[in-house]
């Protein structure tokens, strides 16, 4: 009984082997093999089955992978590569920003009288001036400020 079998007769543990037998030989159809396949990933078939069952596993998974997808319409294909185009000029506009920002510019900038001045050796000379008019003062003591404080007090009547 490696036909079909009916609702009266169903397979017998021998037929099922039968039918293994003749999967491995090539010489199933394919609703042979789906019922096969019913049959071997059902609670029935039982352990035994197992190596069988592994390679219908692989040889299903094989004919997927191997199965070509449906082509994709133009429209579509147009479109996706008009995002790609898209995405790929926000990678670089981003990429050459985070680039531009990131880069080191040792700049020296000062604005003297209101006018901005780059040249390190004006800004140098220009902080080094600043600095010398509060370094210049005459010795400030903690002493000649409080008198300068309390002075117009002993001053009064």
């Amino acid at each position: 009984m490696t036909g079909k079998p009916s609702k009266l007769h169903p397979r017998t543990p021998h037929d099922w082997e039968q039918l293994i037998e003749r999967y491995y030989a090539g010489e199933t159809s394919l609703r042979e093999e789906e019922e096969l396949r019913r049959y071997l990933f059902s609670k029935e078939s039982g352990d035994r089955y197992n190596d069988t069952r592994a390679v219908l596993s692989f040889t299903e998974t094989g004919r997927r992978i191997a199965t070509p997808r449906p082509p994709m319409h133009k429209s579509r294909r147009v479109a996706l590569h008009t995002w790609m185009s898209a995405a790929a000029c926000i990678a670089l506009v981003l990429g050459g920003s985070i680039a531009y920002m990131t880069v080191p510019r040792n700049t020296c900038v000062a604005y003297v009288y209101g006018e901005k001045q780059t040249d390190p050796e004006v800004v140098i000379e220009q902080m080094r001036q600043s600095v010398s008019q509060f370094a210049s003062t005459d010795d400030v003591t903690v002493e000649s400020q409080l008198d300068a404080i309390f002075s117009p007090l002993e001053n009064q009547p």
